[in-house]
Formats: structure tokens, C-alpha cells, sequence
């Protein structure tokens, strides 16, 4: 049964609310008076559908049919205004125009409408509906607009049709591998060893969570909850968050093959839900230390990667993967103990993050030095403070762009060692459909679409499940694809994105694993878990775990000791 928090008086919270949000590791900007009217409208619109069905309210939210109602308001803010809600250009990238293609939205209720296949480029849509502005309310009716739309769209039926949204938002045996996943140990060392970081996690648990050890909602029940049964993921990595000794990890290694020991034993024939990969943070104390630790984590035969953080360090400074004291020793040990793949977490920058060693810059060139690994960007190098727009190699110093000029500068092609990441990065993505439509299709472009990988940061911003709804609806203009050489975004492209690509890289079998996986002892406990969420106590197991807003994370900073709230 779920640890959510099921407070009673609370707002009710949509699936995937559409303001910035955080994984408790940096301040997302405040959330602007455009994402508060898609937020009420959107809650005045799932609300109407849920009293016609007959359902509760709240339980209706966290359904296919409350996603659907959230992703129509979205569309149809970005059709009422410059494609994404007339976001100025705090970066220095911005689309070139509105988009020509896409939706007309014209009247007071959503009514969408699908023809044809919604992979297919000639198949046509429609959305109508009162059009959310800063300065309307779901009880305020606006002006008709029409306009040609964003380009990006998510195409969804109405929510009223509850079989009809969760068939066009479900992937059914679709295999999705979540290569960014994360949850702590309630009870390790770590908590005694270092205090500040056990209170800062304490507070990414949901209010009401439990009614002893907060951490307990963090832990590895709640993630196979979010992640194997409130979810369709099939295979999922799991990372712990860099720390320089194990004494002060919130989850270790060995603690971590204990999770992948647990879910598999649910699993049929034994084969693998749960994989592996060890962090490195090789800058910290000395590197021999940390050379041995890969060498015996290896040992076990559950490594399938390393992962490191360049941008963070001891004093705040960084280090470069290309640098002769660090970075290349490091490389030149994985590769000696046969481990091909190395995620690098760049863009996004955390607290006390070094800026100078977060760029791309370094991966492309060690990637062109290391033809037989593989480089994992986790965030694909997105920022928050970037207006994401066409590739302009003039005007790529961050942001998505960064990565497809260092790719560019050092001569790395498309579809070969260079893999790009989503977590996060679609997360925030989902309420800026020509942003996303820009990063999707540079990605694909660009680094290539069999080396776009599916991640969700999961399980700090709660189950990856909406987001799997959303990038499920989601649509690349034709228009955008003949302006910007996108390619379309086809049910094809988007299980390789979702699963075949990671299972390539990883060395799985996607196929076999998709015929074995449906029938074992997780999926039957999946199945369970649905029933009780249409019909049963649990009614809203989507519920990010905060703290999630700007307000929450100065909150929550203001109370830790030893780290500078910032402005």
C-alpha cells in the first residue's frame, strides 16, 4: 500500500504541475502568473470531467484521463499565445518565430480530436477550448482565439473518455528502461555521519508521509512502489548522489544490490529489473581510494556503468574528464576494467556546482579520445535559464546547444558514442511544448535518434508515470519538422527513446525481456496496485515528493544549516 501523504485538507495537486520544479538539489524559478492560470484552469477542467464520470475529484486527477486534461490546458495556452506562452528569452537562445502548424483553438470547453495514426505526420488534430492567460480564470471566459499553433502538441482525447485516455496514453508492453533513478537507505550511517544531508532529505518526503522516520518514504519500498507498480518502467538504473566517502552515502553501492536483489526476486526466470551503476566522485581525497573502489565494486558483476559528477568537488571546484591529474586516469582504469559506459551529469547546475566544469565541452572531446566507451549526458546538458530554440552555432554557449556544438567542434557523429538523457530535462519540458519540440528535435537531429535515452531523476519528483504519459501524446509539428529538419517524433522513435536504445547500450535484450517480464510476480503486484487506485485507498500515488517549489526549496534551505539559500 502506498506512503504517500494523504492529507485531505490539501490542495489538490495535478500529476505533473505545470511550474518549475525541483529534485531538492537546486531553486527553480518562481512560478509565473501563466503557469498558475494553466494550473487553475486545468484543475476547474479535470474537475468538470471528474463529476460527468462520477469520480472522485482527487482520485480522478492521478489518472489517464486527468493527464489528458492537463496536457489539452497546456496546448492550449501555447496555441493562445508565441508558441509557449510568451516566455521572454532569459537565455541567449529563442525560436526564430511562432509556429505555423498545430492546433486552432477556438471556443469555451476542451474538445480534442485525433485522425489517423498520431505517429503519423499527415494525421490531422484538433483542440478547442477557453484558452488559459495570466489574466484569466477558468470562470473568467477570454476571448476567442485563433491561432496556428506551437511546435509542439500533445495529442489527447477528451477526459471524459476514460478507456479512450488510457489507451492513447499508455504504452501497453511498450519496453521502458529508466536510466536516472534514485532512492536512500532511512537507516545508514549516513544519517549519524552527516545530519545536514539526512534533515535535507527528510524534507523531500511528502508532508503527512508516515508517522516515524521520514527517510522511510524515500526508501527502497517507495521506490518499487513509484517506479514498478504506480509505473509502466520495465528496467530502471539506480544511482546514489555523489558523496565523497560511503560513510556519507545515502546509498551505497552494496546497499543498492540489495535493492536490485529485491525487485528481481519478484521477477520472472531471475532476469533484471534493477540495474546498477556505480558513482565516482574521483576529485575528492585520493584518487588511488577511489580507483580501488571501482575495481572491487566491479568485481561483484553488477556494474554496468559509471557515473560522475564533473561540476562537483571539494571547495566548489570541479574537474574536467579531459584533464591529466583526474579526469583521463579515471577513464583509463574503467576502461581497463571492461566498464564501456560513463554518464556525466552536465547542464542543470546544483548547489556549489563549478560552472567552468559543467559544459559538454570535455565529454565531446574525451569521447573522440575513447572511440570503444560510451558517454551517457545525463540532463543532456539543459539549463533552466536557457530559452531552448533551433540550433544557432553562434549562440550556443549552454543549454542543448552546447552539447551539439562540442559534438560538432570535435567531430563526433551522430548515432555513435554520445548518448543524451531526459531526466529532469522533459519534466520540465512538458509545460513548454515548443521548447520541447526544439529539444527533442535537436537531440534526434543531431546526436541521433537511436542515442536518446530515457531518464526521470525518479524517485525524488514522485512516479515517472505521467511523464511517460506525456512524452506518450506527445507531437513534433510538421512544420517545425520542415523548418528545422526535425525528424517526426513516430511511436517508433519513441520506444527506442523510451527503452530499445538504453537496452542496446546496457546489453539487454528488449525483446525477450518484453515477452518474459509481463507475465511474473512485480507485474500481477502492478496489476493489484491499479485496481486499488480506480477503486480502492490509494488515490493519488503520483504525488511528487517535495520539496518541489521555489518556495519549498528556500524553505527547506533556511532550515540546513551550512547552505546559503540563494536568492
Amino acid at each position: 500500500m502506498s506512503r504517500h501523504g494523504h492529507d485531505p485538507d490539501r490542495r489538490p495537486v495535478l500529476a505533473i504541475p505545470p511550474q518549475p520544479l525541483s529534485a531538492g538539489e537546486d531553486v527553480p524559478p518562481p512560478a509565473t502568473a501563466r503557469d498558475r492560470a494553466i494550473r487553475d484552469a486545468a484543475l476547474a477542467r479535470i474537475a468538470e470531467a471528474a463529476d460527468r464520470v462520477g469520480v472522485d475529484r482527487r482520485r480522478f486527477l492521478h489518472t489517464a484521463s486527468g493527464v489528458a486534461g492537463l496536457l489539452a490546458t497546456i496546448n492550449l495556452a501555447a496555441c493562445s499565445t508565441d508558441g509557449d506562452g510568451g516566455r521572454a528569452a532569459p537565455g541567449p537562445q529563442r525560436p526564430t518565430s511562432p509556429s505555423t502548424a498545430g492546433r486552432p483553438s477556438t471556443t469555451s470547453r476542451s474538445t480534442s480530436t485525433s485522425t489517423g495514426d498520431p505517429g503519423n505526420r499527415n494525421s490531422t488534430s484538433t483542440s478547442t477550448t477557453e484558452a488559459p492567460t495570466a489574466s484569466s480564470t477558468p470562470s473568467t471566459p477570454s476571448s476567442q482565439v485563433t491561432t496556428t499553433g506551437p511546435g509542439g502538441v500533445f495529442e489527447v482525447p477528451e477526459p471524459e473518455d476514460v478507456e479512450a485516455c488510457a489507451a492513447a496514453l499508455t504504452f501497453g508492453g511498450a519496453f521502458i528502461l529508466d536510466v536516472h533513478t534514485h532512492h536512500v537507505i532511512p537507516d545508514g550511517p549516513w544519517v549519524r555521519n552527516d545530519s545536514r544531508h539526512a534533515n535535507s532529505l527528510r524534507r523531500l518526503a511528502p508532508n503527512g508521509c508516515g508517522e516515524g522516520e521520514p527517510l522511510e518514504c524515500l526508501d527502497r519500498l517507495a521506490y518499487l512502489e513509484d517506479m514498478f507498480l504506480s509505473s509502466e518502467t520495465t528496467v530502471a538504473i539506480l544511482s546514489n548522489v555523489p558523496a565523497a566517502s560511503p560513510e556519507i552515502d545515502p546509498l551505497t553501492f552494496a546497499e543498492a544490490l540489495r535493492t536490485r536483489e529485491l525487485v528481481d526476486a519478484l521477477s520472472a526466470g531471475g532476469e533484471p529489473r534493477v540495474l546498477v551503476q556505480h558513482i565516482v566522485a574521483p576529485n575528492f581525497g585520493l584518487l588511488g581510494v577511489h580507483l580501488d573502489a571501482m575495481t572491487a565494486n566491479v568485481e561483484t558483476g553488477r556494474v554496468v556503468g559509471f557515473k560522475t559528477y564533473t561540476g562537483y568537488g571539494p571547495g566548489g571546484r570541479g574537474y574536467a574528464l579531459d584533464g591529466p591529474d583526474v579526469g583521463l586516469p579515471f577513464l583509463e582504469h574503467a576502461r581497463s576494467l571492461g566498464v564501456k559506459v560513463i554518464s556525466v551529469h552536465k547542464g542543470l547546475p546544483l548547489f556549489n556546482f563549478d560552472l567552468a566544469n559543467n559544459g559538454p565541452r570535455d565529454l565531446a572531446a574525451v569521447a573522440g579520445l575513447y572511440p570503444d566507451l560510451s558517454f551517457v549526458v545525463y540532463h543532456s546538458a539543459w539549463q533552466r535559464d536557457v530559452s531552448e530554440g533551433p540550433y544557432d552555432a553562434g549562440r550556443a554557449a549552454v543549454g542543448v546547444s552546447s552539447l551539439v556544438k562540442a559534438l560538432q567542434d570535435h567531430a563526433i557523429a551522430p548515432n555513435t558514442n554520445v548518448y543524451a538523457e531526459l531526466g529532469t530535462t522533459w519534466r520540465e519540458l512538458v509545460r513548454r511544448p515548443t521548447e520541447a519540440a526544439h529539444v527533442i528535435g535537436k537531440l534526434m537531429a543531431h546526436v541521433g535518434e537511436d542515442n536518446v535515452l530515457w531518464g526521470t531523476d525518479a524517485i525524488w519528483l514522485g512516479s515517472p508515470q505521467p511523464q511517460i504519459m506525456a512524452f506518450k501524446a506527445f507531437q513534433i509539428t510538421p512544420e517545425f519538422q520542415d523548418r528545422f529538419d526535425y525528424p517526426e517524433l513516430t511511436e517508433g522513435r519513441k520506444r527506442k527513446i523510451l527503452g530499445d536504445n538504453a537496452a542496446r547500450l546496457y546489453g539487454l535484450d528488449s525483446g525477450a525481456l518484453r515477452c518474459v517480464l509481463p507475465g511474473d510476480a512485480l507485474q500481477r503486484a502492478r496489476d493489484e496496485h491499479a485496481g486499488l487506485l480506480t477503486m480502492g485507498p490509494i488515490r493519488d500515488s503520483w504525488l511528487p515528493r517535495g520539496p518541489v517549489t521555489r518556495r519549498d526549496v528556500l524553505t527547506w534551505l533556511a532550515r540546513l544549516p551550512g547552505l546559503p539559500a540563494p536568492a
